[in-house]
């Protein structure tokens, strides 16, 4: 078995809680789902799936990871007890926990991934934030829901963005322009409209001044350069899969973070 490979962040590196973003290396899938895959529902074998996610939570140190039904909104679960075995916790874009040993994983393909640290009052969260997530803003949603159930308080949260599609290869019609046009300019998150009017989008530069619209300070986040579509080697594309003539087959990786105990 080879060994999991898994981007990590230094702000959120300690003794209090354990995480990281996942990539393809050390799993059990084939073919288009080689070999790390942790998702399911895109055609890969569920026992490879289970295998997966089983080499993710021992590699961490965890005791159960905590899934949601990702549906690019902005609900916040909040988990407070271990999973039933895979089972989803319900239809979330974000989770968030104070509880001890269980992980929670934010599922991405070229959206974003977000990890968040209170280490002042133990709490975390994990948040899949793709354009129309962002849209919808459910980094506001996740840093208002630690603040209501834990007490966090922004000025302390430290933020980690995993790997996603970069700007470069994430090219979208007006439609969706238009959409992000209530953002800043100066937060280069459009690049110039092309003759169709579209533009180059860079989502997770978008939820960098969300998260500091939240009061988190610009040195307590950090934003990784890799991107899902170019590196083929060590991350999945859903983008990428398209344009190679295999739309909807593709594998997917994580963000994963849990409060040690």
């Amino acid at each position: 078995m080879s060994e999991l490979s898994f981007v990590r962040c230094d702000l959120l590196e300690g003794d209090a809680i354990s995480h990281g973003f996942t990539t393809r290396q050390g799993g059990l899938s084939d073919g288009p789902y080689a070999s790390l895959n942790i998702t399911r529902s895109r055609g890969d074998s569920p026992e490879h799936v289970a295998e997966n996610r089983e080499r993710v939570r021992a590699a961490l140190d965890l005791d159960y990871l905590a899934f949601a039904s990702q549906v690019h909104g902005r609900a916040v679960a909040v988990v407070e007890e271990a999973p039933l075995g895979e089972q989803p916790v319900g239809e979330a874009d974000a989770l968030v926990t104070d509880r001890p040993g269980i992980g929670l994983v934010c599922q991405t393909a070229d959206c974003t991934p977000i990890l968040l640290w209170d280490e002042e009052n133990r709490a975390i969260a994990a948040i899949h934030s793709g354009w129309r997530g962002t849209v919808k803003n459910i980094v506001e949603a996740t840093v208002s829901r630690m603040a209501d159930v834990y007490g966090t308080r922004p000025s302390l949260l430290r933020a980690a963005i995993g790997p996603s599609i970069s700007p470069a290869n994430y090219r979208v019609g007006p439609e969706v322009v238009a959409e992000f046009e209530g953002f800043p300019d100066d937060q280069d998150i459009l690049s110039v409209r092309d003759g169709e009017g579209g533009a180059q989008l860079d989502v997770a530069a978008a939820c960098v001044f969300q998260l500091g619209e939240t009061g988190i300070p610009a040195g307590q986040i950090w934003r990784s350069d890799l991107c899902t579509y170019a590196d083929d080697t060590r991350l999945f594309s859903a983008r990428r899969s398209h344009h190679q003539g295999q739309s909807g087959v593709f594998g997917g990786q994580g963000g994963v973070i849990g409060l040690r105990r």
